[in-house]
């Protein structure tokens, strides 16, 4: 039986803390050096625990005031075996954006079957603000925060709050290099507005091959160049973009 690594401690302690009512939605944590007392590990693995729990939305770390337990702690810790497993694995930015693929499959089904029309024509207002945005020269971080939005209103658009849950963590592993390319590409927007687009016209004529198809373009579009850029890296990890 494989012996747990340090880090696996700190996170199972937190688990069982949330889980039996020592720290609640909302708490602040103890100190790093407290956590290191309770644990009996290093500040070195308690960062790197915090990491992974801040990924999967378990704490909220807030830079010179603390750490605190997630508002949303208990929807995530629904999907928190998943989430760990996932954060902690190895992969390849083409086997994250094959997952995305997947999982944006089904939201595509799930607003096929569960929104209405007017819920499926508010997922285009949101293509048009960034659109709006990009034709105004608004700058890399608002177009940024106009294209998650599109995504996490296709999340809400399931009616599925575990789909959801699932799919805004996904896009959590993308932001980094979502980021990097609104402020590298001046064509990131414009791109990402035109596969918008033909998402929401599939969707409007609840066409869910053709959304498939078109998700498909746009992790491929995607995930090409950051595929280039990871084989020549050495031992380096890169996540997808969010498109």
């Amino acid at each position: 039986m494989t012996r747990p690594s340090a880090v696996d401690i700190v996170l199972g302690q937190m688990k069982s803390w949330i889980a039996d009512g020592t720290y609640k939605s909302g708490d602040r944590l103890p100190s790093e050096g407290e956590l290191c007392a309770k644990c009996q590990v290093s500040r070195g693995t308690v960062r790197e625990a915090m990491k992974v729990l801040s990924a999967v939305g378990i704490v909220d770390v807030k830079q010179g005031d603390g750490t605190y337990i997630s508002k949303d702690v208990s929807s995530n810790l629904v999907l928190n075996p998943l989430l760990l497993a996932f954060q902690k694995s190895s992969w390849t930015p083409r086997q994250l954006a094959e997952f995305r693929g997947a999982i944006e499959h089904s939201v595509a089904e799930l607003i096929v079957h569960n929104a209405t029309d007017r819920e499926i024509q508010s997922l285009r207002s949101y293509n048009d603000a960034l659109h709006r945005a990009v034709e105004e020269g608004k700058t890399a971080d608002v177009q940024l925060q106009l294209d998650l939005a599109f995504h996490k209103q296709m999340g809400m658009l399931t009616h599925n709050v575990l789909l959801e849950i699932l799919y805004n963590r996904v896009l959590d592993f993308f932001f980094e290099d979502t980021e990097r390319g609104y402020r590298e590409s001046h064509q990131m927007g414009e791109l990402s507005v035109r596969l918008h687009d033909d998402i929401c016209s599939s969707l409007e004529n609840r066409d869910l091959d053709g959304a498939c198809k078109e998700i498909d373009l746009a992790m491929e579009n995607h995930v090409t160049p950051i595929d280039e850029n990871y084989s020549k890296m050495q031992g380096g990890r890169s996540r997808g973009t969010v498109l």
